[in-house]
């Protein structure tokens, strides 16, 4: 094996105690052998550091770390500060709860290498963690028909999990994961963005990721709009449409920025405060104009307290 990886896996981790063992013994088991994982536990309070302690002890190729306390809490934090202690050619990111099949990092490998790839996405099929019955693809799409462009990604006609992407390192040096969305979204916001830098990639027609579906997360999956998920999407809209500022692309961010302005009426109607709130009101008069600003302000407003303002909000969006 060489000194330096070919691939480094990230994982950030947070109290999964009861679960890692099955995550890291699915890595050992790769057949491709050239690799290092990186683990940045994010101050869990259960055992999941002594758990991974106890596999850098058994496989020097695991390297623990904890997030430093002046690094802000959550999973994309503890990206970052992997991405910065790896020292792969090549990136995988990878949640600590879910299962690579044998021959995962094997297919991503050579298929990058064979096709002189950016970046390759393989399949995933989910499963129920409380009786590991399969259950449906977390994307389901023409993967032959397909086309990789950003905008095909913002709006969901492709799309893929953090844990189907291998990408070269060089090209994801120049990107962060937004550490200001804590919760979904997160790898939606960074792949919007990616996109902006390389669309020389491959959709891998083959299922070698299982991902853990947890009860607690089956709500989102079947799409169900609670007032907290209506939330964290409307600050997902504003944080991918500011995110995009930099590369200029217009009729994407106000394509985010019209879904942010129909997330945050639909808040204010449910009595909720809106994430952002004067931050989205610059951007849309800066990309919309100042007069659909101030219709959006109107809108929000007469919802709050009247119930009305919809047509308002539809002149707003357009």
């Amino acid at each position: 094996m060489h000194n330096t990886p070919k691939i480094t896996i990230i994982i950030p981790v947070y109290n999964r105690d009861k679960l890692l063992a099955f995550t890291l013994d699915s890595i050992i088991e790769q057949t491709f052998i050239d690799w290092e994982c990186i683990l940045v536990d994010d101050r869990s309070t259960d055992e999941s550091l002594l758990v991974l302690n106890e596999y850098q002890k058994k496989d020097p190729r695991f390297k623990v770390f904890l997030r430093p306390f002046l690094l802000k809490k959550g999973a994309n934090s503890c990206r970052n500060y992997g991405f910065l202690q790896a020292t792969g050619s090549y990136i995988k990111w990878f949640d600590s709860d879910d299962l690579m099949l044998p021959k995962h990092l094997e297919i991503a490998y050579e298929t990058i290498i064979k096709n002189k790839l950016d970046f390759v996405v393989s399949d995933t099929l989910n499963f129920n963690h409380e009786n590991g019955q399969m259950l449906d693809k977390p994307y389901n799409f023409d993967r032959k028909e397909a086309i990789i462009t950003p905008e095909n990604f913002a709006k969901n006609r492709i799309g893929w999990i953090t844990d189907d992407f291998l990408g070269k390192r060089k090209l994801l040096e120049k990107l962060k994961f937004n550490e200001n969305i804590t919760t979904d979204g997160d790898e939606y916001n960074f792949f919007v963005r990616f996109l902006h830098h390389s669309i020389n990639g491959v959709l891998i027609n083959e299922i070698i990721t299982h991902r853990r579906i947890h009860n607690d997360s089956l709500s989102i999956i079947n799409g169900e709009k609670t007032i907290n998920f209506l939330a964290k999407v409307a600050n997902v809209k504003y944080q991918t449409a500011q995110d995009l500022v930099v590369y200029n692309n217009k009729k994407l961010i106000c394509w985010f920025l019209s879904g942010y302005m129909q997330y945050a009426f639909s808040l204010v109607n449910e009595k909720q405060p809106i994430p952002n709130y004067k931050e989205g009101f610059n951007l849309i008069c800066r990309y919309y104009s100042f007069i659909k600003g101030c219709a959006f302000i109107f809108a929000t407003k007469s919802a709050k307290y009247s119930g009305k303002g919809y047509r308002i909000l539809k002149f707003a969006r357009t």
